[in-house]
């Protein structure tokens, strides 16, 4: 009886599993996105809403504008002094939101040998919600062994 469970528990602990979270998107599945010209709805219509959606910092322009204030201040029977204060604004010229669809996919053994890979396809809208870009980003991920 000893051996039946021996041989069950390598069998189980050796078996193979596949574990997958959020949608894999292909770049033939994309192809018909063009920039400048396909909007945040035709996307989402078609790959459904992305896992993340965030101001990207990374690529936005800013303007800065400075504008100075004097202040004539009546102090005592000596005179007038002045103060002038200096206001710094920085604004976005262009607001743009990234959209993130991430894959996750883990393959191995239940408890050895697992490898762990992560897809991400991103696109980057304007302020009216236009494509500006898109791309891939993959990571070979970890394997534990």
């Amino acid at each position: 009886m000893k051996t039946y469970w021996i041989i069950i528990l390598a069998l189980i602990s050796s078996s193979c599993a596949t574990a997958e979270m959020g949608r894999y998107i292909a770049p033939q599945d994309v192809a018909w996105i063009q920039k400048g010209a396909t909007t945040r709805a035709e996307v989402v219509q078609r790959l459904g809403a992305p896992m993340s959606e965030t101001p990207d910092w990374t690529a936005m322009q800013f303007q800065t504008t400075s504008t100075t204030t004097t202040t004539k201040i009546t102090t005592t029977k000596e005179g007038e002094s002045q103060q002038s204060v200096t206001t710094t604004k920085v604004d976005p010229i262009n607001k743009l939101t990234k959209a993130i669809y991430l894959h996750t996919k883990s393959e191995g053994g239940i408890f050895v040998g697992i490898k762990t890979t992560q897809e991400q396809f991103w696109v980057t809208y304007d302020e009216r919600g236009v494509v500006q870009d898109y791309g891939f980003q993959t990571n070979p991920g970890m394997t534990i062994r």
